[in-house]
């Protein structure tokens, strides 16, 4: 395998959470695909997700593979009953501790500017206790596991005020080595009428920041016998991000079906008939509306990003997906029907004060020696004492965030010594890559 050097960004520290009580575990809402019984602590950084044994175990062995494990999500242990919540405490407890947040990036940036927008993601070093481990489970199409094992993760959407979430599943095989030949089929017709056989990958789910006054007059509840061609877009006034009304120029998809969309609480969220509906030659349109949209500029004329930030995080997002397909071309694994999960800040004022918050540490990082040496003195000083706080009052607290990217959804993963990289999700990887850089060259 052809290796090159990595930048290392420096490290970051993340106060751990905090264990709740039994009664503190809520049902977690912002799973852009739709999968069902998860839940999450009552400050929303840690979830609890039904999973497979195989998916404990891949994230149980990842700390064998940091590139790899770089740009996935913390773990933090496995359960061997979800509905024992005296189980839960112990996990709990053990991630209330300071993580060390590290990610590697490759070196080779000429196609994309560099705007500190580097991978972070947490080291997932904690020491779990043992556990009960369970017999594996089959495909659930999307639904609620009741395998008696679940898995603790850090929530990525932790640390954004309204993120707007997109689930990208990755490759044209879907399918494991295990599958029987019903399943084999079924998952290849998929693959064959969307972009997943013709580009690696396609949309499994978004769901995007609108504003509270979003209110939908068709469209609120989602056929499930409904394609994406059986109902054209009918006349309706969003509000979008920027909180302008939608026309001719919107953020939705030219021919987006309304009861492909469903509204609550402010967020408009695509269902997988939306994603499914897609070819190689239009999908491009799902990631100018997860931009945010686009208008014609008012002097020339051309196309141009309606959200500020847009071109930024678009930039950011193709620096996290040429770090993930670096660690994959220098690993030996397979994976089928995982995801590439994107977040970003979805309220504007919540992501002009984080950039803020960057532009701070960066100034803070060009001091003098004695200046950064006082600086380092007072905020280990401040930490320790948000520390004794924390003890003290059970808060969480994770810090504003402006985007993430993580790799998730591991149930049918694993390290495939001598077979080389995982071609199968880097067609994904690298045509994600293209599509956005085709969307900055417009």
């Amino acid at each position: 395998m052809a290796h090159s050097s990595t930048n290392t960004p420096a490290a970051k520290h993340v106060a751990g959470p905090v264990m709740p009580s039994e009664s503190e575990l809520v049902e977690f809402d912002h799973s852009a695909a739709g999968h069902q019984g998860i839940s999450s602590n009552a400050s929303g950084s840690l979830l609890i997700k039904p999973c497979t044994q195989a998916e404990i175990d891949f994230y149980e062995s990842a700390k064998d593979h940091p590139l790899f494990q770089a740009h996935m999500p913390t773990f933090i242990g496995s359960l061997s009953q979800h509905e024992d919540q005296e189980a839960v405490k112990p996990l709990l407890h053990e991630a209330a501790t300071t993580s060390t947040v590290t990610a590697a990036v490759p070196n080779n940036q000429d196609s994309v500017d560099n705007d500190n927008g580097n991978a972070a993601v947490a080291d997932p070093t904690s020491t779990m206790p043992e556990l009960v481990k369970r017999t594996s489970w089959k495909p659930s199409g999307g639904k609620k596991l009741s395998t008696g094992l679940a898995i603790v993760l850090e929530n990525v959407t932790a640390g954004f005020k309204h993120p707007n979430i997109l689930d990208v599943k990755l490759g044209a095989r879907l399918w494991d080595d295990d599958a029987p030949q019903a399943k084999r089929r079924k998952l290849d017709e998929v693959s064959q009428r969307t972009t997943s056989g013709s580009l690696g990958f396609r949309v499994a789910g978004m769901k995007l920041w609108c504003g509270p006054e979003t209110t939908a007059t068709v469209g609120d509840q989602t056929p499930k016998d409904n394609k994406h061609e059986d109902k054209q877009e009918q006349t309706q006034q969003d509000n979008l991000p920027n909180g302008s009304s939608s026309n001719n120029n919107s953020n939705n998809s030219p021919d987006e079906p309304e009861s492909n969309v469903e509204y609550k609480r402010g967020y408009k969220s695509y269902t997988k008939l939306y994603g499914q509906s897609f070819t190689k030659d239009n999908v491009v349109d799902a990631f100018t509306t997860y931009l945010g949209g686009v208008r014609s500029d008012e002097t020339t004329g051309k196309p141009v990003f309606r959200r500020k930030h847009a071109p930024l995080i678009a930039k950011r997002l193709i620096r996290e997906l040429e770090s993930i397909q670096y660690s994959l071309e220098n690993e030996e694994s397979r994976m089928y029907s995982a995801s590439v999960l994107m977040v970003y800040e979805g309220d504007e004022s919540a992501l002009e004060s984080a950039l803020e918050e960057e532009e701070k540490e960066r100034n803070g990082q060009t001091e003098d020696d004695d200046q950064d040496g006082r600086k380092e003195e007072k905020e280990n000083e401040k930490a320790e004492e948000e520390e004794e706080e924390d003890d003290d009052d059970g808060d969480d607290i994770v810090p504003q965030k402006v985007h993430e990217v993580r790799l998730i959804d591991f149930a049918h993963a694993s390290w495939t010594p001598g077979q080389g990289p995982d071609e199968n999700a880097l067609q994904g990887v690298r045509s994600l890559i293209g599509i956005l850089k085709g969307l900055l060259d417009e």
